[in-house]
């Protein structure tokens, strides 16, 4: 039987405002590729390869070479604590990337997370891949669903599937996974279902998946329209109500690294700061460096003072409850001023 609950509803979470400034990130995000195959209708690569360059410059289109994965590892070491998850995720599909399971098998190999994840759309899992995703030390897949038919899947994405065969390869990972202690969680947001099939979502997933969940859509890309999603983002996609937050806690716990290996605050697509580039600088040093720390202090003054941030809707919409800070915004500032570190 598989679980009904969202990605976020881990219970043992650790309040952040208590918490940072941390030593260590507890997250390190890691975008194997912006290549997508698929167009998602509410995402940003339905605006296609040349609009969508034009309005995200930093979009590539490119595969991280495993190069730039051994200096992401490398440069994990210095950190005094090991990252409580490496998420192998971003804005492309990454195991469109030939070498994930050797990309994975290096975080494994140095012991650097004490949990593993890919964030897919599942639509290249093959036995073979899932044999090797599983052998590499994936912890756990989170498998992003566009709909239960290979009708919808057409609508939503524009993209032409099997969706039996899809099925089955879903139950293929999950029976292996099970012999290997690792674990998969299947997740679809409300716009890609029809009227009714809530059921029909759970009674499929049910004994294939460890974890299911139907997320609301919220806006999330510039450019994309959400006719049917609230403009005022007070019920995050997992629907925890809250006050609207001025401050986002993601650039305080995590890092992220772009398919060149730049390294930015937050995994959004906006990109609001470069902090540096992990293949010739020290993940440590740029965590403890003055860049992320004038942009979190600028942040900390509510992200309405930083430009790229302004258009996003992660405080709101991502953001576990756990992690506000709008509370202690003036208390961490001190903090961060003082260099003191938890």
């Amino acid at each position: 039987m598989s679980d009904i609950k969202p990605i976020s509803g881990f219970a043992d979470r650790t309040p952040l405002a208590a918490v940072i400034p941390l030593q260590s990130p507890f997250t390190l995000n890691v975008f194997p590729s912006d290549f997508c195959n698929f167009r998602c209708s509410y995402c940003a690569q339905f605006l296609g390869m040349n609009m969508l360059k034009d309005k995200y410059p930093h979009m590539g289109h490119a595969n991280m070479t495993i190069s730039t994965m051994e200096n992401i590892v490398k440069g994990s070491l210095s950190f005094q604590n090991r990252y409580k998850l490496v998420s192998f995720m971003g804005h492309g599909e990454p195991l469109i990337h030939p070498l994930l399971p050797e990309m994975i098998a290096l975080v494994r190999d140095a012991g650097i997370a004490e949990r593993i994840e890919i964030i897919t759309n599942a639509s290249l899992l093959t036995h073979e891949l899932s044999r090797k995703l599983v052998d590499a030390g994936v912890d756990n897949l989170r498998v992003s669903l566009q709909g239960l038919s290979a009708s919808k899947y057409k609508e939503i994405c524009g993209a032409s599937i099997d969706f039996e065969a899809f099925l089955e390869n879903i139950a293929y990972y999950h029976e292996y996974a099970s012999r290997h202690e690792a674990k998969i969680f299947v997740k679809v947001v409300d716009a890609a279902l029809e009227s009714g099939e809530e059921e029909l979502f759970y009674k499929m997933f049910d004994t294939i998946s460890d974890r299911m969940y139907i997320e609301s859509i919220r806006p999330v890309y510039e450019g994309i329209s959400y006719a049917d999603s609230p403009q005022e983002v007070l019920v995050d996609r997992y629907d925890n109500a809250h006050a609207s937050r001025k401050v986002c806690p993601l650039p305080f716990y995590m890092l992220n690294i772009w398919p060149d290996g730049t390294v930015a605050p937050c995994d959004a697509i906006y990109k609001p700061s470069d902090l540096g580039n992990c293949n010739s600088e020290s993940l440590a040093d740029i965590w403890s460096g003055e860049k992320l720390r004038e942009f979190q202090l600028l942040l900390l003054k509510g992200k309405e003072n930083i430009k790229k941030c302004v258009p996003c809707c992660a405080p709101d919409d991502v953001s576990h409850p756990a992690d506000a800070l709008d509370d202690d915004a003036e208390r961490i500032a001190d903090l961060l001023k003082g260099g003191k570190k938890i």
